[in-house]
């Protein structure tokens, strides 16, 4: 029993170790971060809204955006239950969550719930 414990403890000592040495990062850094779990911060440029998806672009409108947080439409209702519009941010300062990939040419993270981004007061 005391060695269940122990591994427990260790999993969750080692979870936190892992979750500590996530970088923040601003977002206009992000191509040094391509396949790495990331907080990326920067200011929401504009926020285009497709048929099935919603794409949040950072530090500059479309095409020359540093960094997009994707939202899908199946998931975009909680964004805008957690946040409300979130036109209404577009000028403020966001963290997001995730893996930055690179989708044709853009660096991209994919959101999937309203807990990997964060609006930073400042």
């Amino acid at each position: 029993m005391w060695n269940q414990v122990a591994v427990l403890a260790s999993g969750l000592l080692f979870s936190s170790i892992v979750t500590a040495a996530n970088p923040r990062i601003e977002s206009s850094k992000a191509s040094m971060y391509v396949g790495k779990w990331v907080m990326a911060c920067g200011t929401l440029a504009e926020i285009n809204h497709l048929p099935n998806r919603h794409y949040m672009n950072f530090d500059n409108k479309y095409p020359h955006q540093s960094l997009t947080a994707l939202v899908w439409n199946k998931d975009y209702r909680w964004f805008e239950n957690r946040y409300g519009k979130i036109d209404n941010y577009v000028g403020n300062r966001f963290c997001v969550t995730g893996t930055i990939a690179t989708t044709q040419n853009r660096l991209q993270i994919n959101l999937t719930n309203p807990q990997f981004i964060k609006l930073i007061s400042e």
